[in-house]
């Protein structure tokens, strides 16, 4: 039977008004997306910077052409931007413990070697008030300090170095070469060579609040070379206060307020590299970005890190087993005698030549770790950045080849005065 023309424009009629209620429908039960600000907030959070800095720049373009402010977006298109380089140049590391306590107790978490030195409060060593939080560290023969002090205005920390004068400290000095849009500058630590030197600051070149940073001593003046950010996975989108290395030990810590309540961080214990290492070129960005995080420490385990835990242990409990202490050096004289200990040297010329050498090579060991970086850095740099970059890049590479060929001389004269002695 044939429908009446009427008949089929009211079925039409109520089947376009049934396909209009369902997918209004649809459209009522699908989330609503997020504001702009809670998917950056959201992207920042996961390391996702690239997600961060499309939605960034999409909304910047649009509150440019209704004549909005951007001044806070455009910091956290600078953070994203940061973000990117620095995932790329995360440090591939092994974290074996991880300790959380309150803020004022971080530096009782960290158990170094007395050959390590001392990191303390300025407040316990000075035995005086509390200056906004401040820190020292204090060398291995407890003759020299690196230290926080308040700035000029008194609104801020600043770092600065004292000497022993017999029995009395010095009135601490400025380090210069450090950088001076730093709102703070505090937790120093300085490596067994004497010139490396790890401390945080809040400032521009931060990723979040404290971020920790690299220098080095370039002169006896107390002046410093330009500091680097350590990137991934130290620091963070938080607070990232300190880093400390016990050499003879193999371990460092550094500690973070990340993920933490207020009050509280976390202290973790990672086994440190003799030259920085990344990830490979091929590892996922899933990946990439879960270690930068550190979500979870037992994903950056290898084969060494029971032996690390091991001597995290003993140092926990106070005992030391030789068997695994890390050797002073290791130097081949011949194919068949290979030492450790300047004790092993017979020769006093050979003794003490192994001396200079040793410390020759912690030299050129951190010049390389700092060309490292300022390669990295000038690779990513603004044009207005790259001529200081690379005038850094040049003072470093004239003395450093220059080392690495008097190491190799020195080691020839060991070798001949030691085999010579016999």
């Amino acid at each position: 039977m044939r429908k009446h023309p009427s008949s089929l424009l009211i079925a039409l009629l109520l089947a376009a008004t049934t396909l209009n209620t369902s997918a209004q429908r649809r459209r009522t039960n699908r989330a609503p997306a997020l504001p702009v600000a809670e998917q950056v907030n959201a992207a920042l959070v996961a390391y996702d910077f690239t997600r961060a800095e499309e939605l960034l720049t999409k909304e910047i373009a649009t509150l440019k052409r209704r004549r909005q402010p951007t001044e806070q977006l455009e910091q956290q298109l600078h953070t994203a931007q940061q973000g990117i380089i620095k995932l790329r140049a995360t440090e591939c590391i092994a974290i074996i413990d991880s300790v959380i306590c309150n803020k004022e107790e971080a530096l009782r978490a960290i158990r170094l070697s007395a050959e390590s030195g001392r990191i303390d409060t300025y407040a316990s060593t000075y035995h005086t008030a509390d200056a906004l939080g401040a820190t020292i560290y204090e060398n291995e023969l407890a003759n020299k300090r690196y230290l926080a002090v308040p700035s000029a205005d008194g609104t801020g920390l600043r770092l600065a170095y004292s000497d022993k004068l017999g029995t009395e400290w010095a009135t601490p000095t400025p380090l210069t070469g450090l950088n001076t849009d730093d709102l703070n500058q505090n937790y120093p630590f300085l490596l067994a060579d004497g010139v490396t030197l790890y401390y945080a600051a809040t400032g521009p070149e931060s990723l979040g609040g404290y971020d920790i940073f690299i220098t080095r001593a370039d002169g006896e003046d107390g002046s410093f070379l330009a500091p680097e950010n350590i990137g991934f996975p130290y620091n963070s989108l938080a607070n990232d206060y300190l880093l400390a290395i016990d050499e003879l030990n193999q371990l460092g810590w550094f500690v973070t307020d990340r993920l933490q309540p207020q009050g509280k961080v976390c202290v973790y214990t990672f086994i440190p590299n003799d030259t920085r290492q990344l990830y490979p070129d091929d590892t996922e960005q899933t990946t990439l970005r879960d270690r930068a995080r550190i979500t979870a420490i037992r994903d950056t385990w290898d084969g060494n890190t029971q032996e690390a835990i091991k001597r995290l242990q003993e140092l926990r409990s106070g005992k030391t087993d030789a068997a695994h202490t890390k050797p002073d050096f290791v130097f081949p004289i011949d194919d068949k005698q290979t030492y450790t200990s300047i004790d092993d040297f017979k020769s006093a010329t050979a003794r003490k030549n192994m001396q200079t050498w040793l410390q020759l090579n912690e030299t050129t060991d951190t010049d390389a770790t700092m060309l490292e970086r300022l390669r990295e850095k000038y690779a990513t740099a603004k044009a207005d950045e790259r001529q200081a970059v690379a005038a850094a890049i040049r003072r470093i590479e004239a003395s450093h080849y220059l080392h690495i060929e008097e190491l190799k001389q020195l080691a020839k004269d060991i070798r001949n005065a030691e085999i010579t002695s016999k």
